[in-house]
């Protein structure tokens, strides 16, 4: 229980960074910030695996080790909004926009794929010495991102805003005053993939656990499960092209929910070959597809001044909904108890998936939507208000 709420401490600093690093995004450019979060995640990470732990620190370890979270979660609050915005700027005016568009979280489904692998190969000692290698591993993905950011350029949608000086002042600010309920929407949505994320890659080891699966069988289903994140991030633009964003969401989620409950008696059971196929199902519809329609459905709802805060606000406030409160919710109402309180594990996709569906009732479909239509509708409101005023 204490480790979900350790790992829970993030989730809030996400926010934080996302309203800090969404205004410099939207107001100094998308690269410096884009830069300087990836220095914070990486140091904070590299630091996590060097804490030394109770024995030595005593009460100053875990202290430490929750700060260090914080500061990772900052710092993680502002990739989201760059990487979206970034990508969605310089493939606004290609046919595959979606796809590109969707790429904003391949990063993110490699790098869960890498840490399963990790997981895997290190089961035996993780709980002493192997997280701290993980953690220090990530330095191998750092200091490449580093290079391949600082080559970067603004894009040409930004630029254009700039030379016109129609940036937003206070953009974090202003997205909340003027596009507050498609932030809410939106971080509802993504919250049913934040909470299949965090409950099938953290809170699935202590259920399955305590169901007698051995550690080594939990961290091979769980990468295998991941390939169908990456596959489901790669096929979510064309789904999204040819069904409509709105319903490759509605379809994701919803078998989501369906496969939850099999998926929950095959583990009680131990059938593992089903709870492999189910686990990978799970993951490829309500993580996969999810991950690669975020970026799409929430840089196709700000203009480019406040895209930048706009989608880091809305996908991070989607953690606290969903990444946050589900693992030490279930931890807290199954306990160790598995055998007779297993239903609350479906009974939590359900809850999200009625959310989540209720929300894109009131969200727009945005495939026919160009990001320059965005913007000329942020000036023509803005001409608005002022010759109103």
């Amino acid at each position: 229980m204490f480790s979900y709420l350790a790992l829970a401490a993030g989730h809030p600093a996400r926010l934080l960074g996302a309203f800090i690093f969404g205004h410099f995004g939207d107001r100094a450019g998308r690269k410096a910030a884009f830069l300087t979060n990836i220095l914070i995640v990486g140091a904070s990470t590299c630091l996590t695996g060097l804490l030394p732990g109770y024995a030595k620190l005593g009460i100053v370890a875990p202290v430490l080790l929750v700060l260090l979270r914080i500061i990772q979660g900052v710092g993680v609050g502002g990739e989201f909004g760059g990487a979206t915005s970034l990508l969605a700027e310089f493939g606004a005016k290609r046919q595959s926009r979606a796809f590109w568009m969707s790429l904003a979280n391949l990063g993110v489904s490699l790098g869960l794929i890498s840490a399963s692998a990790v997981f895997l190969l290190l089961s035996k000692t993780f709980a002493t010495s192997g997280w701290r290698i993980a953690m220090l591993l990530s330095a191998v993905i750092v200091i490449p991102a580093l290079v391949a950011r600082y080559k970067l350029a603004d894009s040409p949608l930004f630029e254009q805003l700039k030379q016109r000086e129609q940036l937003a002042k206070l953009p974090s600010l202003g997205v909340l005053r003027e596009h507050a309920v498609p932030i809410i929407l939106l971080a509802t949505v993504s919250a049913f993939q934040l909470m299949d994320s965090n409950v099938t890659g953290t809170y699935a080891i202590s259920f399955m656990r305590f169901a007698g699966i051995p550690l080594a069988t939990t961290a091979t289903i769980i990468f295998l499960s991941r390939i169908g994140d990456v596959l489901g991030v790669l096929l979510s633009g064309p789904l999204a092209d040819l069904c409509k964003r709105r319903t490759v969401a509605y379809l994701a989620i919803g078998l989501t929910t369906l496969l939850s409950y099999p998926s929950a008696l095959a583990i009680l059971h131990k059938r593992i070959p089903l709870v492999m196929c189910l686990q990978f199902l799970i993951t490829f519809f309500g993580i996969g597809l999810l991950h690669g329609l975020a970026p799409i459905l929430t840089s196709e709802s700000f203009p480019t001044k406040f895209r930048y805060s706009g989608t880091g606000l809305s996908f991070s406030l989607a953690a606290i909904l969903g990444g946050m409160l589900a693992p030490p919710l279930l931890a807290r109402l199954i306990g160790q108890d598995v055998l007779h309180r297993w239903y609350y594990l479906p009974m939590i996709y359900v809850v999200y998936c009625v959310a989540a569906m209720m929300a894109l009732l009131f969200i727009p479909e945005t495939r026919d939507v160009s990001l320059e239509s965005l913007d000329h509708k942020q000036s023509a409101r803005l001409s608005a208000a002022q010759s109103g005023s």
